[in-house]
């Protein structure tokens, strides 16, 4: 009895162990995934308010200002609170170039690294041609989201091939079974 209880008490110890440690790496995922279903948006509305005549500098704290007055009716939206942190260095004095540099290098994700260097470029050079980047970059994520849809569908797909073959079993079971009592030999 004493050796089931410590081997019961070995495997309790080795899945909590597991859980702490797969349990950080899916949060991760989680808003990683999260960041990117927001890029799109995000780039849109961008370039929507330079289009419209705002800075660049005063697009972004206008959409961190907008996502901080909606923030506790929802849930986190990590990218906007990353944004939330950049226009809040920009408002303190940081260069708006190196604000939207440091942006995507704590992001960590390809897209906004890639976002966060074209801004920093064009505070550098200048915002001409701006708002064909931004476009040409909100198509582009656009298409990288439809892929990652279609993606995710796939994989949904994929996990409900395993319960509907055993659907199928069962209704096998319940035809064939009555069928072969029915038989007489």
């Amino acid at each position: 009895m004493a050796n089931k209880i410590a081997v019961l008490a070995v495997l309790l110890a080795l899945i909590v162990c597991w859980w702490k440690i797969e349990r950080p790496k899916e949060e991760k995922k989680k808003r990683e995934r999260q960041m990117m279903a927001d890029y799109p948006d995000i780039i849109a509305k961008l370039t929507v308010l330079t289009g419209a005549g705002l800075s660049l500098p005063q697009a972004w704290i206008r959409l961190a200002a907008d996502y901080e007055a909606k923030r506790q009716a929802t849930s986190p939206r990590w990218a906007y609170e990353e944004m939330v942190v950049t226009g809040r260095q920009i408002q303190n004095g940081v260069s708006p170039g190196r604000a939207f540099g440091e942006f995507g290098r704590r992001i960590g994700l390809h897209a906004y690294i890639k976002l966060g260097n074209l801004l920093e470029q064009n505070m550098k050079k200048g915002t001409k041609g701006l708002g064909d980047m931004l476009q040409a970059e909100a198509y582009q994520a656009f298409e990288e989201r439809k892929h990652q849809v279609r993606r995710v569908g796939e994989e949904i797909s994929t996990k409900l091939l395993v319960p509907m073959f055993m659907m199928f079993g069962v209704v096998l079971v319940v035809i064939i079974i009555p069928a072969l009592l029915s038989i007489s030999f």
